[in-house]
């Protein structure tokens, strides 16, 4: 008897080893780890979302898009454009602060926090460049350095902590209100007109500059050709300072100070009364026209 129901325990030892019981006789697979659930998709960001994080990449457009330094081109208005570019970067780092106090941080969560590290990093930077621009009396050499060292700090400017490309990746509501947000896409360039050089019309007064004096003319113009200033206008210079890209670049100084304009074919501005259009943009050469305004 006993040696029967060891025969029995043996043989049911052996079943379960070669699967008996299994449909084909094949031995069942053992049970894997559960599956995982599917992960919950980040909820729809609200309208109120997108307008934060709107304004929010507005704010901070200086981190990813900062102003570029002007060409010098070496002449009378080159301290202007120098002072005129530090003074957008100075405005560009404050816009940072003023910009995002009217946000409510409650709007994502760490929204204080990604507020605070953009507006650190702008401030700490913006110290220095209000340095720069309080030199009133900087010479132009001084100045060129300054938007050295300012062009590239901003090449570099990075949030002191938190950043929104991190926030995007933890948080799946943020990365939609981005892609919704339009301040958020890379911007475009609004400032210097920019179109392909045109066959330039006959000038009315050909290459006489001097025709320019009295305020009226039409004249065909090279890269750094002075017109005689008309003084009737307060003008004491006027200067074409570059023809390239289909834009001529004018300066004009006057009695009391100094302006300059980019002009694509076509485009016109008032100096001081006077109108100053760019009426043909071509390769190095434009028409140029003054009038009365």
């Amino acid at each position: 008897m006993r040696k029967d129901v060891r025969l029995g325990a043996a043989a049911l030892v052996l079943c379960s080893l070669a699967g008996c019981g299994a449909p084909g006789g094949t031995a069942a697979s053992p049970a894997g780890p559960p599956s995982s659930a599917p992960s919950t998709p980040a909820p729809p960001p609200t309208p109120d979302q997108v307008e934060w994080l709107n304004r929010f990449c507005q704010a901070t457009g200086v981190f990813t898009t900062p102003p570029e330094p002007p060409p010098d081109l070496r002449d009378e208005f080159v301290s202007m454009d120098l002072d005129s570019y530090l003074s957008s970067v100075d405005t560009a780092l404050d816009d940072v602060r003023y910009q995002t106090t009217t946000l409510t941080p409650e709007a994502f969560p760490r929204g204080v926090e990604l507020i605070g590290s953009y507006a650190k990093a702008a401030e700490r930077l913006g110290a220095k460049v209000d340095g720069y621009t309080s030199r009133h009396d900087a010479a132009e050499d001084a100045l060129r350095g300054f938007v050295a060292e300012t062009s590239s700090a901003l090449k570099t400017l990075k949030p002191e902590g938190l950043d929104l490309a991190a926030l995007m990746a933890a948080d799946g509501t943020v990365a939609q209100a981005h892609e919704k947000a339009e301040n958020c896409r890379p911007a475009k360039d609004q400032g210097t007109p920019s179109a392909a050089p045109v066959a330039l019309p006959a000038a009315r007064d050909g290459e006489n500059l001097a025709a320019c004096e009295d305020g009226t003319c039409e004249v065909l113009v090279s890269p750094s050709a002075v017109v005689p200033a008309p003084r009737w206008y307060g003008f004491t210079l006027i200067r074409v300072r570059s023809i390239t890209g289909g834009v001529m670049q004018i300066g004009a100084k006057l009695e009391g100070g100094a302006m300059t304009s980019p002009l694509d074919t076509g485009r016109s501005t008032i100096m001081n009364g006077l109108e100053v259009k760019a009426v043909a943009v071509g390769d190095g050469k434009a028409v140029l026209s003054l009038s009365p305004a």
